[in-house]
């Protein structure tokens, strides 16, 4: 009698996995379109560097200085040439300030992902 009953409920677990299947089932016909993706251009290619315009901040015997591909600008007109003309990628130089060297320190010690932080100073307007 026992094996009779273990029977049946091995009948009903495989009507039962056998409905689960036929419901799940999929009986139509897929179909595929041709797909034509853009391609990248060969003169870009994956992890190249980019064209990069170069900042670099010196201090002066007059204040700071700055100059961007090696002329020399104000903050204003630094501004207004990335605006009119932003550079894909830059590379900002700073020149002995305490930033460099807490950066260098910090690179010398083994410290490899170093993140900046910055705000822009707000002016008063007149």
């Amino acid at each position: 009698m026992a094996l009779g009953l273990y029977f049946i409920d091995v009948l009903a677990c495989l009507l039962f996995c056998l409905t689960l299947a036929l419901v799940n089932a999929n009986f139509r016909r897929e179909t595929t379109v041709p797909l034509e993706l853009p391609r990248m251009p060969d003169v870009v290619a994956p992890g190249a560097d980019l064209p990069s315009a170069a900042i670099a901040l010196r201090d002066g015997a007059e204040g700071p200085e700055l100059f961007y591909d090696g002329e020399p600008l104000t903050v204003e007109e630094l501004g207004a040439r990335l605006a009119a003309e932003p550079p894909p990628s830059l590379v900002l130089r700073a020149e002995t300030s305490l930033l460099t060297e807490v950066i260098g320190l910090a690179h010398a010690a083994g410290v490899l992902d170093i993140q900046l932080a910055y705000a822009r100073a707000k002016h008063e307007e007149k």
